[in-house]
């Protein structure tokens, strides 16, 4: 059918059976379209004396248009390009625009998908057409404005396609433009490409990040639990996303391995913090001790904590692992934060720390950070990853005032004035990112490698998870958003991320507390998953 499908431009005078128009219209209604908005409206024409008129348009077109084709001019007016008036009916499809203060589900990012979801429907009519045996023209010689004055369409509507619909005088072999000579159909070859265009840099080929076939069996049971479809939310995704990470469900009993990486960031002397970096050797000495929030979070969720000096500008405190690189990262307004050999010894000593945890066995890896500053750096890191705006991702941190919060900003500003943006994740992580976020990423990205869930803490966590996707797509298949931090520029990231958050309770602690606070709603996941019953284990009707 498909192959045999032709642009009929002689037909017969005979009619179409009014349950044969039908049909086609029918088909033409069933397209699909985004956000099942179904822009299409189909005008038939039949009137002869409206058709004389549609075709006076195409006349007049042919010849404004016939000037194009220079020496193909005379080809090209050789061509019989419509039958308007000789087929009995036209089918005016057009495009909807609708409301343009309505929002339609999927046409924020590509408003032309109402076009596209149109042409779905041209495509279905002229199919159901050829089967019922009719031949269809598609005319598109005419302006738009002149056939919206000729068929009264309204300024929002578009036409798109003027069909000739009608039964064929003429079965074509070949399309009539290829028989004329005036073009022909490429090789398939020339238009399929593979995973990318095919000028495009390759990458190399890597594992399978997800399991498919687990996660649909880890959905198949969610549908048949006895509950309402789609009823635990966020929690069904999660389930989903669990086993497509490690082949099943969350386990009931979680235990995770916490790795807090702490750092000090230059451009603290611009007053970006109401704190010095001695604090942070002292926050970081807690955690080791137990004394912080993480290591009472640990404690009590019995999982295993590992705290790590990657650029502290003092000492490494007694109890923290020693993987310092530098002391603090350079100012990023006076040149990049980090050297080329600091990021890449950050990013191999996190892929290490975050190898030394999986190897332990835990059913997941959260993340964490330390550092004074660095809401700032993770500000920067995020205008220089996505563009976004500096009002947009700093926020007040520590508790900065307004003037405060102005000095960040006015920092990140001119950061990203210096280095540009938006830039590849290496290049940003060099500009403005931290020792402790270039090891985050390098967490993230040997994880991934492992199918290891990462479950992200706040904001300095998923802004390194940014840039771990940036190098690497497939790391975010195993990415989990615990909770949604007090940090305005964290939405930002979510959202690039295409994480849904578990947990919203204002936090801006850091050190992995969030990500830790939200284990036990992954393990009650699991534990639902597992323990409900079904409905034909528990005697319940499905809905009809």
């Amino acid at each position: 059918m498909i192959a045999e499908r032709r642009d009929i431009r002689r037909f017969r005078p005979d009619s179409v059976p009014d349950d044969v128009l039908r049909r086609i219209l029918e088909a033409a209604h069933r397209a699909p379209s985004v956000g099942l908005m179904q822009p299409w409206r189909l005008i038939v024409v039949a009137q002869e004396k409206t058709r004389i008129e549609v075709r006076r348009l195409a006349q007049r077109e042919r010849l404004r248009q016939a000037s194009r084709f220079d020496e193909r001019a005379r080809q090209f007016l050789d061509q019989k390009v419509e039958g308007v008036v000789e087929a009995p009916l036209g089918i005016v499809v057009c495009c909807d625009h609708g409301e343009p203060e309505v929002e339609v589900l999927g046409r924020g990012t590509i408003p032309e998908t109402d076009v596209y979801s149109t042409a779905c429907a041209i495509e279905n009519l002229w199919l159901a057409a050829r089967a019922e045996g009719l031949g269809v023209g598609w005319v598109s010689f005419y302006r738009p404005d002149d056939l919206r004055a000729v068929l009264g369409i309204p300024a929002r509507v578009d036409p798109m396609a003027y069909l000739c619909v009608g039964w064929p005088d003429e079965r074509p072999k070949r399309p009539g433009l290829e028989a004329a000579g005036w073009s022909s159909r490429l090789p398939l070859d020339d238009v399929v490409m593979r995973e990318r265009w095919r000028d495009a840099p390759g990458s190399e080929d890597a594992p399978a990040a997800i399991d498919h076939a687990a996660a649909i069996t880890a959905r198949d049971r969610l549908d048949q639990l006895v509950k309402p479809s789609g009823s635990l939310g966020v929690l069904e995704t999660l389930i989903e996303r669990w086993a497509a990470i490690t082949g099943r469900p969350p386990p009931s009993q979680l235990r995770a391995g916490a790795l807090v990486c702490a750092a000090d960031h230059g451009h603290v002397v611009h007053g970006t913090s109401l704190f010095d970096a001695e604090v942070s050797a002292q926050v970081t000495a807690a955690a080791a001790r137990g004394d912080s929030a993480v290591g009472v979070l640990v404690r009590q969720g019995d999982h295993r904590l590992l705290v790590a000096d990657l650029g502290l500008a003092g000492p490494t405190p007694a109890g923290v692992r020693d993987a310092k690189i530098a002391r603090g990262s350079a100012d990023m307004l006076a040149g990049p934060a980090l050297a080329a050999g600091e990021l890449r010894a950050g990013l191999a000593a996190g892929a290490a720390l975050a190898g030394e945890l999986a190897e332990g066995g835990d059913d997941c890896l959260v993340l964490g950070e330390i550092g004074i500053g660095n809401t700032t750096t993770s500000a920067a890191l995020v205008c220089a990853l996505t563009g976004a705006a500096p009002a947009l991702t700093v926020g007040r941190g520590t508790g900065m005032d307004a003037a405060g919060l102005a000095r960040k900003r006015a920092v990140v500003a001119a950061a990203i004035e210096r280095h540009g943006g938006p830039l590849p994740a290496h290049a940003a992580l060099q500009a403005v990112g931290g020792l402790e976020l270039a090891a985050l990423t390098g967490a993230v990205l040997e994880a991934a490698r492992r199918r290891v869930p990462v479950v992200l803490d706040g904001y300095a966590t998923a802004a390194a998870a940014l840039a771990a996707v940036g190098l690497d797509p497939s790391a975010a298949e195993v990415l989990v958003a615990s909770h949604r931090s007090a940090e305005p520029g964290h939405d930002t990231v979510l959202a690039e991320l295409g994480l849904e958050p578990l947990l919203d309770l204002r936090l801006r602690l850091g050190e992995a507390s969030g990500a830790l606070l939200a284990l036990p709603i992954v393990a009650a996941a699991g534990v639902l998953h597992r323990e409900m019953a079904t409905f034909d284990e528990a005697g319940v009707a499905r809905a009809p």
